[in-house]
């Protein structure tokens, strides 16, 4: 599937997990072919994770890399984060025929033209981007729905891939952080991630969700996962590769739901049928039922629950 100018598209379940890592690493192109083979995607980032004055160390890394990487559909999605609009200029010249995108920070409606203006003039105008909301604009419903009409306005809905929510700069942004043990369901960050949805997923756009930084605590990050899918976020940043399987895991797919998937989306569906104890609606269930069967066709199905008898 390509997107435009003939540039792979990114489809809303392609990244899965994204592992962020340094491009000051000597190991990035290992980490975009076949270090973790179950990785869906990694993000290689030239801004809060470079040092300022590592900054032409980490350029200069990728420009070694980056001719070396196999095309898109080889290893997992690879993606380069830009630091601002100087540096995505620089990145724009490099040897981009094994990336799928780009990820731009801190992204509100006053600096939206400066990056995209920059991509325009580029050799490779159609490169999606996926933008992410991480200043203390996306606290803001007034400047989400600004941003979002913007990206209307000026035709770049479909190069935007999709909206990643940075959670920890919002977290710094009203002075706390995360407490281990808890959701970003359970904190101040759940009725911003609720506004975000309401005002980007109508209009069709995919939001992805932040990273979970207590790394060795994967049932919380398991049950985080699950919250995720229940508010509609598409891929998840993952910090260290121990989260991998677990969000992996969480986007399997039930063989109940995928059964009334099917169902629901069928030609010959009724308007309303009863299905596995609960009402099924074509009319406003068909969205929901696509995106399992997205699921179900990138990371496959949940290993039915074995019964054992209960002795005394």
């Amino acid at each position: 599937m390509t997107g435009l100018h003939g540039v792979p598209a990114l489809g809303p379940w392609a990244l899965g997990a994204s592992l962020y890592t340094p491009a000051t690493r000597s190991d990035l192109l290992w980490l975009g072919t076949g270090r973790y083979p179950a990785l869906t995607s990694v993000i290689y980032c030239t801004e809060d994770a470079v040092r300022e004055d590592h900054l032409p160390g980490a350029l200069a890394n990728l420009a070694r890399t980056l001719p070396l990487l196999p095309p898109p559909g080889v290893g997992p999605v690879r993606l380069i984060r830009a630091r601002n609009p100087q540096v995505f200029a620089r990145l724009l010249t490099l040897d981009l025929r094994g990336i799928s995108g780009f990820v731009l920070p801190k992204i509100h409606a006053g600096n939206l033209s400066a990056y995209l203006d920059v991509l325009a003039a580029s050799a490779t105008p159609g490169m999606p981007v996926l933008l992410t909301l991480e200043t203390h604009e996306a606290l803001s419903e007034v400047h989400m729905t600004q941003l979002r009409d913007r990206i209307l306005a000026l035709g770049h809905g479909p190069q935007v891939a999709g909206l990643r929510i940075g959670g920890n700069d919002l977290m710094h942004a009203l002075g706390v952080r995360r407490t281990p043990g808890r959701t970003l369901y359970e904190g101040p960050l759940e009725r911003v991630i609720g506004m975000l949805v309401g005002v980007f997923r109508p209009h069709g756009f995919t939001l992805s969700s932040p990273v979970y930084e207590v790394f060795e605590d994967l049932s919380t990050l398991a049950r985080e996962v699950e919250q995720d899918l229940e508010y509609g976020l598409c891929g998840k940043t993952i910090i260290h590769p121990a989260q991998l399987d677990t969000v992996l895991q969480g986007y399997r797919v039930s063989e109940a739901d995928l059964a009334e998937a099917h169902a629901i989306l069928a030609p010959d569906a009724p308007a309303v049928f009863r299905m596995n104890g609960r009402m099924c609606e074509p009319a406003t269930h068909t969205r929901w039922a696509a995106g399992i069967l997205a699921r179900a066709e990138r990371y496959g199905l949940l290993e039915r629950q074995r019964h054992e008898a209960l002795h005394f």
